[in-house]
């Protein structure tokens, strides 16, 4: 009932945005409105993006926005998932589908975000840096270049450490 009413409202990409949420935290939508920050401010932007008429009636809920968390973006995929949002700047031109963002990360104006991207805790992209698909950007990482796809960037700059054939091969974890 609950993906009905979220498709109505916003969309298909506030369904997967819930679902993606309901994953990790296992929690009832009540529960991670009242609860998730993160949360409510992606569901009050996914309905702002849908509709005129809720555009017009939560822009002034930005301005109470405690967390500091900015979302500047005109165009995101379904299913991004924000842990922890303090102090998070979101300001691409487009942010693909299935995408990871930690706490105090800041994305670059006209920067492109592919599809399965995880961005780490206090990542910094400069501005109009395209980030392919399939990418794990470090903690701390600089990035101020483009990055290939399926590849583990680090460091500052950040530099490729790790990349593979294609999203069939398995990352391998280390312990």
């Amino acid at each position: 009932m609950i993906n009905i009413t979220l498709q109505l409202m916003g969309g298909g990409r506030l369904v997967a945005d819930y679902k993606k949420f309901q994953t990790w935290h296992k929690k009832s939508f009540l529960s991670m409105f009242f609860g998730l920050p993160e949360f409510r401010y992606l569901f009050f932007y996914r309905l702002r993006t849908n509709s005129l008429i809720f555009r017009i009636l939560l822009k002034p809920l930005q301005l109470f926005n405690c967390h500091n968390l900015f979302i500047g973006c005109s165009d995101i995929g379904g299913g991004l998932f924000i842990e922890h949002g303090f102090s998070t700047i979101i300001s691409c031109a487009k942010m693909g589908e299935n995408c990871m963002i930690n706490q105090q990360v800041t994305i670059g104006w006209k920067s492109i975000i592919g599809n399965n991207v995880k961005i780490r805790t206090g990542a910094f992209i400069k501005d109009r840096v395209v980030i392919s698909n399939d990418v794990i950007i470090g903690a701390g990482a600089v990035v101020i270049r483009d990055v290939p796809p399926h590849s583990i960037v680090v460091g500052t700059p950040a530099r490729v450490i790790k990349t593979r054939n294609s999203e069939s091969e398995p990352w391998i974890e280390i312990s």
